[in-house]
């Protein structure tokens, strides 16, 4: 166990005020702005904690409650903790039903009285009437909706995993979003339930406090509000807040003590000033190694295309076009092969176009794609992608590099033909490695010539890869036959999806695997958040992402290119913040704009950039 004396790491004003809240028993919010060393004041507070109340915390059997917002963080402060039972670190969502899931008749009556009803509502909203899709579609799941309110009454068990999209409540299966709205509603209105996780838990901080829902700060202020009750600490930058329906500008119970933490640890001197022209709240200095950095910023104006396509977009010539001049960008600057190198563009259709897998991606965003079956792509988790980013593909790149030992380790995971219980568990070892030399050869030798369907009728003839019935079931089949109607065949659209994603050659999966797997510097803009990179290069062109939550050219020069919504503004300037703050020492800005001129000259008069950092790119 650490004793007091030991604690360090309290270097900052920042860290010298949180320990005096830990001491007076006050609640606190820090705002901490990019690269300030946020988890290093969370996991030293919570290592304060430990020395000066661990033996009467693990004596009364009491933990120390740390929240945090992916799997990812939990590993990370658990691992800095020496992974200490003392603590509890949990991702929001499996924390909240840790603490609900036992009150089954509440969580049942506020399905039937407020969540449920609350959807019927929503759907009912959107039905305009008439008989247009969006009104039909709506109706029925009203309708749909109004049946489940009659099931749910009759569930006794209710569960939840991490990969709930969407509740079934007659089988009392919940999503993300209303485990989320069963928990604020639960706690808020419940003062047992209240007093109860205070009991547990004398202590509660929230890890990046902006993207917590404003639900659940609420239940949270609620069981730290009183004289007694635990001590709540947030931990997070309002800045960053780039998730819909968070809480952003969060703030504790009344009598809360703000905490801003200055200091930037990670970005070289030119990229902390541009991070400091963007926010008022916070003015960073930079507080580390980085401090003697010879960084830079540069903001590249190129001439943005006048839309020729339908709807304001570009036309597939006009994507190419864009796509080289990019291209010939970084060719001019020698960053092909530079160091610690990100490429941040909005949305992943960008990437794809640029990596060449923009045909997986628009079967897989198209027509035949449900929003489950989108969401499932874009992790790598769909039912026909899953053989190959699991194993397949893994099989093939190893056996190709000569990687044997990789090779028969993914086997021995994932192959049925390779378990060792399975038809083959009396064969010698020789045997199993001559089987899977020669298999996974095979593999590698029709992999080029052959399409997906293919490949996977070969790794389910031979047993390298379990399939789930439903993959089954459409490698077995015959293609369809009659042409898609979305009216009639909604249901079944991802049969068609399937068909042509058997009839696809292999390119452009290796690529995609190897984007979801960080093996390319391309990410998308939200997906960087919480890293950082040596060299950073963002991409902004508003016509090409299509993605009219976001304008940052009108964000960046509103005069020039006209003046957007307030959610436009709000968002652009809090992703820009984010992306920006991910260089360590340069970056790399490129602006696709209307007019190049006017743009510089209002970014030099609004003080975002020198004139030195601007150039217009022929």
């Amino acid at each position: 166990m650490t004793p007091v004396a030991t604690v360090k790491l309290i270097e900052t004003g920042a860290d010298i005020q949180i320990i005096s809240c830990i001491d007076e028993k006050r609640n606190f919010s820090v705002i901490a702005g990019a690269g300030s060393g946020k988890t290093t004041s969370l996991v030293s507070a919570l290592s304060y904690i430990r020395a000066k109340d661990g033996p009467s915390l693990r004596r009364d059997a009491r933990q120390v409650a740390c929240i945090t917002f992916t799997n990812r963080a939990r590993d990370v402060i658990s691992e800095r903790l020496g992974w200490d039972d003392l603590y509890l670190v949990a991702t929001l969502h499996s924390f909240l039903w840790a603490e609900i899931k036992r009150f089954v008749p509440d969580i049942r009556k506020c399905l039937i009285e407020v969540i449920i009803p609350s959807h019927i509502e929503k759907q009912r909203e959107k039905d305009k009437g008439g008989n247009s899709k969006a009104a039909i579609a709506a109706r029925e799941k009203a309708a749909a909706l109004e049946v489940d309110l009659e099931l749910v009454a009759d569930v006794t068990i209710f569960k939840y995993d991490d990969t709930s999209t969407f509740s079934n409540y007659p089988e009392g299966r919940l999503s993300h979003d209303d485990v989320i709205a069963l928990a604020g509603a639960l706690i808020s209105g419940n003062e047992t339930l209240q007093r109860i996780i205070g009991q547990k838990y004398p202590y509660i901080f929230v890890d990046e406090a902006q993207d917590t829902f404003n639900e659940i700060l609420t239940a949270i202020n609620d069981i730290c509000a009183n004289e007694g009750l635990p001590i709540v600490g947030y931990f997070g930058d309002p800045m960053q807040q780039i998730y819909d329906r968070r809480a952003g500008d969060f703030h504790g119970p009344e009598g809360s003590l703000v905490i801003p933490k200055e200091e930037n640890f990670r970005c070289s001197p030119p990229v902390i000033r541009l991070l400091n022209a963007f926010r008022t709240d916070v003015e960073q200095i930079p507080a580390g190694k980085n401090a003697e950095t010879d960084g830079s910023v540069e903001l590249y104006l190129v001439a943005a295309e006048a839309p020729e396509g339908p709807r304001k977009t570009y036309t597939e010539e006009q994507l190419e076009r864009t796509a080289q001049r990019f291209e010939e960008l970084l060719d001019s600057w020698g960053w092909r092969e530079q160091e610690g190198l990100k490429l941040l563009f909005l949305v992943r259709q960008m990437i794809a176009r640029r990596l060449g897998f923009i045909g997986l991606h628009r079967l897989f965003t198209g027509k035949y794609a449900s929003t489950r079956a989108q969401e499932d792509y874009e992790s790598g988790e769909y039912m026909l992608l899953k053989p190959f980013t699991r194993s397949i593909w893994s099989l093939v790149s190893n056996f190709r590099e000569g990687n044997k030992k990789e090779v028969i380790d993914i086997l021995r995971a994932y192959s049925p033909a390779f378990d060792p219980e399975g038809e083959n568990s009396a064969r010698s070892i020789r045997e199993m490695l001559q089987l899977a030399e020669a298999l996974v050869r095979e593999l590698s030798g029709i992999w080029d010539a052959s399409n997906l369907g293919e490949i996977l009728r070969f790794v389910r003839d031979r047993q390298l890869y379990p399939f789930p019935e439903r993959l089954m079931e459409e490698l077995e089949r015959e293609p369809m036959e009659e042409e898609y109607n979305e009216e009639f065949h909604s249901q079944d659209k991802g049969r068609w999806l399937a068909d042509e994603f058997f009839q696809m050659d292999t390119y452009e999966l290796a690529t995609y695997i190897d984007f979801l797997n960080d093996k390319t510097p391309f990410s998308t803009q939200h997906g960087v958040k919480g890293e950082e990179y040596l060299n950073v290069c963002t991409v902004f062109d508003d016509t090409e992402a299509g993605w009219n939550n976001y304008s940052f050219t009108k964000m960046l020069t509103p005069a020039t290119a006209g003046e957007g919504t307030e959610g436009q503004m709000e968002r652009s300037r809090k992703l820009a913040y984010v992306c920006f703050s991910r260089a360590v020492e340069h970056l790399k800005i490129v602006l696709f704009t209307p007019n190049p001129d006017a743009s510089k000259a209002e970014l030099i008069q609004a003080e975002l950039f020198t004139e030195e950092q601007i150039s217009i790119v022929a």
